[in-house]
Order: C-alpha cells, then sequence, then structure tokens
C-alpha cells in the first residue's frame, strides 16, 4: 500500500506539520526549522490534524516526530516579550496546552518518537502520548522558572516521582531520555542513535495494529479517563498562575535576560 500524503486540511495548505498515512499508520512530522519552535501555524496544524484524525476511521495508530535536529524546543520566547506590554503572555503559553491536550485527547494511540531536545512544550507533547521511544541522549526538561512562568508541571507529573518533577521544575533542569527511562519509567523504549528511531517507532506502531481499531480506540479512551480527568484544569491552573506572574517587573526580567543571554537580577517585586 502506497504512503498517502496529506497537503491540505480543508482549505488550510500544510506548512510547519505534516501528515502521511499508511497501513493504518498516521505520520505526524514537526518542521519548522532550525529547532522546531511552537509557532502559532504550527498550533493551528496541529490543532486540525487532531481533527482530521479523530475522523478518519482508516488511522488506527499515530507516530509523532520530527525531521530536524531536536524533536521540539517549545514556545516562541519572542512572542512571550512581545505580549509583556500587553500582560497578554498567556496567549503564547496556552499555544502549546491547546496542543497538547489535543494530542493526550486524540482518539487513537500517540506514539512519540523524540531525539535532541523535547522542552517546555514539546514535553507536553511527548508527555501526552501512550508510549514515547527516544534516542538515549534526549534531553527533556521544563525549562519554564528560568522565565518566570509557571508552566510544565502537570504534563511532567506523568513523566516523573512528585519530588523529582519539584526538583526539577524549581531549578528548570534536564534529564536523559536513558535515566527518564532507567530510573523512572519516563520513556517507554530508548535506542543507541537516531537511525534506530523510527525503525523503533514504526515496529511499535505495527504492533499495536494488530489488536484492531476499536479496541485501540476504546482503551485509549477509557485509560485517559481512570488516568487523569482533570488534565485540563491542570493547564488552567498554570495559566492562571502565569497572569499573576505577568504583574510582576522579576517575569519581565527573567524574560529579557533570557533573549539577552544574561543572568537575570531578580528582586522579589
Amino acid at each position: 500500500m502506497a504512503r498517502k500524503i496529506i497537503e491540505r486540511v480543508e482549505t488550510h495548505r500544510l506548512e510547519q506539520v505534516f501528515l502521511s498515512v499508511e497501513e493504518h499508520i498516521a505520520y505526524l512530522t514537526l518542521h519548522n526549522p532550525p529547532v522546531n519552535i511552537i509557532s502559532i501555524v504550527m498550533q493551528e496544524e496541529i490543532l486540525l490534524l487532531c481533527d482530521y484524525i479523530n475522523h478518519d476511521d482508516d488511522i488506527w495508530v499515530c507516530v509523532m516526530h520530527s525531521d530536524l535536529k531536536t524533536f521540539c524546543v517549545g514556545a516562541d520566547i519572542h512572542r512571550f516579550s512581545q505580549s509583556i506590554p500587553g500582560e497578554d503572555i498567556t496567549g503564547p503559553q496556552k499555544v502549546y496546552y491547546d496542543g497538547a491536550q489535543a494530542l493526550y485527547d486524540l482518539r487513537v494511540p500517540l506514539i512519540c518518537a523524540v531525539h535532541g531536545h523535547c522542552v517546555g512544550g514539546g514535553l507536553c507533547y511527548s508527555a501526552g502520548a501512550d508510549i514515547s521511544i527516544a534516542v538515549k541522549d534526549t534531553l527533556f526538561g521544563a525549562p519554564e522558572a528560568k522565565l518566570c512562568v509557571v508552566g510544565g508541571s502537570g504534563h511532567l507529573s506523568r513523566l516523573l516521582p512528585p519530588q523529582i518533577m519539584r526538583d526539577m521544575c524549581y531549578c528548570a533542569s534536564f534529564i536523559t531520555a536513558e535515566e527518564l527511562h532507567s530510573k523512572y519509567g519516563g520513556v517507554t523504549v530508548v535506542v543507541d542513535t537516531p537511525e534506530e528511531l523510527m525503525p523503533a517507532a514504526e515496529a511499535k506502531a505495527r504492533e499495536l495494529c494488530k489488536r484492531g481499531p476499536l479496541v485501540l480506540r476504546y482503551l485509549k479512551a477509557c485509560m485517559n479517563e481512570q488516568e487523569d480527568l482533570q488534565m485540563h484544569r491542570k493547564n488552567e491552573l498554570e495559566l492562571s498562575y502565569t497572569r499573576r506572574m505577568t504583574r510582576y517587573t522579576d517575569f519581565k526580567e527573567g524574560v529579557s535576560a533570557f533573549l539577552e543571554k544574561r543572568d537575570p537580577e531578580y528582586s522579589g517585586r
């Protein structure tokens, strides 16, 4: 069966997220050079494609990956900076929450194939997957605290025990896929090299397809409801606390220091 390439969804021509389908497996490919920053275009296309997948009965499993040097590095910090004067900072933050929620709610099992960096909003994408396969030196992290942004904890909690998750959030630190897998089970499978990544993801997708589409859809819906009925509420909570942070000088200093590549000077105001 030849691979089906989806170039348009409704009237929208895809620019930064591409979709192809082969033997009941959908391949979502992130492509916003150079490092897959989550732009408005990428966000809109993720939402469109999730809806497309949810209405295509020929799709039984979805594999999400990147064809660039890294998986995804999260929201565009320049958009954060531009939003500061109007204090509409939660708009850019909501960009990746909506996409992460749509991927989590996808009606078919989602496999994330991850390499390079998987941080911020990118981590939210991977953490929302049913199965994650990563190159062993991939770096996972929630660096929001460096920007005085409250975010990532609701999704990181799916990968790590509570105190390890809190330590990472407070320190804005990183963890490798190998450590995440071997110590905490936060990654399903690790491979040694990028060349092994997609074959491993495709093999897992084909294994799932053997179960047939109906049980996969109902199992996913059942497990999502059992696991956590409050993912939407977690996202709204993080947005509300970031709204509070935008009132303070420290927030503006955190974003400015990051963009200017210097250490921030916080005052507690």
